[in-house]
């Protein structure tokens, strides 16, 4: 549910909200520093740890060039949210955007997109989480793990985005003080070790090495650690700034979590030349390595994005989720159940409960099919979506909006142009099952939507002018009966 500002940001009132009464709305405290914590550990500073052997081994030892080219694509995409977010305030996302600068079905399946990213993305996590905890309790059953974790983000999730970002906080504190560790002591190990270690550039480019098809599947993974970026718009209608927060926020993450993702990998190569050790730990390989520069390093790192994955990115997860549920049900793309919030708490109870229940459900059905292609079957729902929302900028703001003069060419045109081609490579190199899970999820989006609009009579309505104006579908209603009222006065 967002709220009316004086920035022109979208407002929606819960569907139980008596006439003549304030509505229940969603409270705006989080700045650009609170957004940027939101976004960072959504993405995980040290995300790396858990899917870094399967990036390296994919690559062919060249983690860092495809978390390099990972980042480029999210750059150009960070860039076409900034030219959006101001225009369309809305915690909605590319959903709005693509509704209004395409049209509504198109705006509907993005949104039925994202949803397969958010949903499915707490589940993922709580598995990573476990898997890595897992490695050094292994008579404790992963699952139970993802349970204790589930618990726990399931109790903070219903107290608000306040308590969340107050985690968020401590969270990346601990998580940079771990990296730092990381990078202090596998220096320090390089150094000592010249004979079986050595540092070098191999990570980003190893000539005799190098594949193109195995580079970008390796991106295709390592998206994962990107994609979260998008989340910070589903905190818009919670934002000081909503015209411009968000998109600052993005940029500062990508750039920044590129960054410290590229060192991280290029170390782990430098650690471990060969990729030996990456290539017979698909799972944990990170750790073992980390463990090469002394045992509690390696079981320090493994417990501390236990930590950062179960509890910290998944709650993250949990509350773009409910949010973009939310948002979806204000605007009648889904049950206006969905859009309740509670007076005492100001949190979308039934979403969050829904998102809680689901990732329950989804641990389960994951386990057994891997954290690799889980991890890819979200980012079939984040790539497609930015890749929709390059498009959205193309069409919309570059051909039928004509912003195309003054150095806009290149931000209307030539970097979203960009980003499309990058994301959309990306895409392509998901693999086949994944391409046929994720088909398979946007056909039944097709298929709710025409249920939805044709046999049950629902009308989404994503109209810019009255989001301009910060109205409610029901105030818009209601002012069109008021002037019919007084046109027959």
């Amino acid at each position: 549910m967002t709220v009316p500002t004086s920035h022109g940001g979208v407002s929606h009132t819960p569907t139980n909200t008596q006439p003549n009464t304030k509505p229940v709305t969603v409270k705006r405290t989080l700045s650009v520093f609170d957004l940027v914590v939101f976004g960072m550990i959504f993405m995980v500073p040290i995300a790396p740890f858990s899917i870094l052997a399967s990036v390296s081994t994919t690559s062919h030892g060249m983690p860092a060039l495809a978390y390099l080219i990972a980042m480029i694509a999210m750059l150009f995409t960070a860039l076409s949210f900034d030219l959006m977010v101001p225009r369309y305030p809305s915690s909605g996302s590319i959903f709005v955007y693509a509704t209004d600068e395409i049209n509504g079905p198109v705006g509907f399946v993005v949104g039925w997109l994202m949803l397969l990213q958010y949903l499915i993305t707490p589940a993922i996590m709580l598995i990573m989480a476990g898997l890595a905890i897992h490695e050094y309790v292994p008579n404790v059953p992963v699952w139970v793990w993802c349970l204790i974790f589930l618990a726990i983000i399931s109790i903070v999730a219903m107290r608000g985005a306040s308590a969340t970002v107050l985690v968020d906080k401590l969270a990346l504190v601990a998580e940079l003080v771990v990296l730092a560790l990381f990078f202090i002591f596998g220096i320090i190990y390089v150094a000592k070790h010249p004979d079986i270690a050595h540092f070098s550039l191999d990570g980003f480019y190893n000539p005799s090495k190098f594949e193109f098809g195995a580079v970008m599947s390796a991106v295709s993974l390592c998206a994962m650690s990107f994609v979260g970026f998008g989340s910070v718009v589903t905190l818009d209608d919670q934002s000081l700034d909503p015209k411009h927060g968000p998109s600052r926020a993005m940029i500062i993450i990508v750039l920044i979590l590129g960054a410290l993702y590229m060192a991280m990998s290029l170390l782990t190569v430098c650690m471990d030349p060969n990729g030996t050790i990456m290539a017979a730990n698909p799972n944990n390989g990170f750790y073992v390595v980390a463990a090469l520069a002394g045992k509690w390093l390696g079981v320090l790192c493994a417990i501390a994005n236990a930590l950062a994955l179960g509890i910290f990115t998944a709650l993250s997860g949990m509350t773009a989720g409910s949010s973009l549920l939310r948002v979806m049900a204000n605007d009648d793309a889904l049950p206006s159940v969905f859009g309740r919030i509670s007076s005492k708490t100001r949190v979308a109870t039934v979403a969050t409960g829904f998102v809680i229940i689901l990732t329950l459900v989804l641990i389960f059905v994951l386990l057994p099919v891997g954290m690799t292609t889980g991890a890819k079957i979200s980012n079939y729902g984040a790539l497609s979506t930015y890749f929709m929302l390059n498009i959205a900028v193309i069409w919309g703001l570059g051909i039928k909006g004509k912003l195309r003069s003054h150095g806009r060419f290149w931000r209307t045109i030539i970097f979203p142009l960009i980003g499309a081609a990058v994301t959309g490579t990306i895409f392509c190199s998901l693999g086949t099952p994944v391409l046929i899970i994720g088909t398979v999820w946007l056909v039944l989006g097709i298929v709710f939507y025409y249920v939805w609009t044709k046999a049950l009579h629902h009308a989404p309505d994503l109209l810019s002018e009255a989001r301009a104006k910060g109205e409610t579908k029901q105030q818009r209603i209601a002012g069109k009966q008021t002037s019919s009222a007084n046109a027959r006065a």
